[in-house]
């Protein structure tokens, strides 16, 4: 027997600000930012690194890039990934619906049985393989919130 398929609520769209979010009311600090600021300290290689990064996200479907004040987010239905620049690499962190030990997962945090956020360290474009390719996809599915199907 199948079960039937969830039914989604609209997204809730901030009247200041603009910015779109699964729940009502969500807490945020309205704002719009932009890159330049974020990597305006980051050795130019970082920059490379997100542009990659980036790029990957957007080979899984649409996706609004969210410049913040200290991070970057990635919003599919909800956001899904965030990356912060620093001088020499990026840090991030996956929101997935299942723990994943791996070596390249530095910690994990576990909110609900559904969302466990994973923070990673990349110091060149190289680290974004094909495990990478593979996360931002898992990653990305949350985004949709296909793990509540």
């Amino acid at each position: 027997m199948t079960r039937p398929k969830r039914q989604l609520n609209p997204l809730w769209q901030c009247p200041k600000c603009g910015e779109k979010f699964t729940t009502p009311n969500q807490q945020h600090s309205c704002g719009k930012f932009s890159l330049e600021p974020l990597f305006a300290r980051s050795e130019p290689h970082v920059f490379g690194i997100y542009k990659k990064f980036a790029g990957m996200v957007q080979a899984c479907g649409p996706v609004t890039i969210i410049p913040q004040k200290t991070r970057i987010t990635f919003q599919a239905r909800m956001r899904f990934v965030s990356l912060y620049p620093h001088k020499a690499h990026l840090l991030g962190g996956f929101v997935f619906a299942r723990r994943l030990e791996h070596p390249r997962f530095h910690k994990i945090e576990t909110f609900s049985p559904r969302s466990h956020l994973h923070h990673f360290r990349l110091d060149s474009e190289d680290d974004l393989d094909s495990d990478f390719e593979a996360w931002i996809a898992e990653a990305y599915a949350v985004g949709e919130q296909k793990h509540l199907e």
